[in-house]
């Protein structure tokens, strides 16, 4: 998978978990850490892939591992989603019940 797909994903997942602040703070908290965080992954990937699929270990831990899209990824949450998102999230959205 592209990283830049995989950044786009991440935080469209992230959005609709209403997770993007902590994850804000947390990305740029642990930024330092963010190569030992890759490696860490790399070395528990036989563990993870019970898990998750074998493909999206490794583009984790590849994003984690390149500062420039680890910054990618925290300016894309930081950014608000543009009118086209917006319109097809509103437009998912359950109906409300009138009296």
């Amino acid at each position: 998978m592209s990283q830049d797909v995989l950044v786009e994903q991440l935080a469209r997942r992230l959005r609709r978990w209403g997770l993007t602040t902590p994850a804000i703070a947390f990305l740029e908290a642990n930024k330092p850490l963010s190569f030992v965080g890759s490696q860490v992954l790399l070395m528990l990937q036989p563990v993870t892939d019970l898990f998750v699929a074998h493909e999206l270990t490794g583009d984790l831990a590849a994003l984690l591992a390149d500062r420039n899209r680890l910054e990618a990824l925290i300016a894309h949450l930081e950014t608000p989603p543009d009118d086209r998102q917006s319109a097809i999230e509103t437009d998912t959205a359950p109906p409300t019940r009138q009296s």
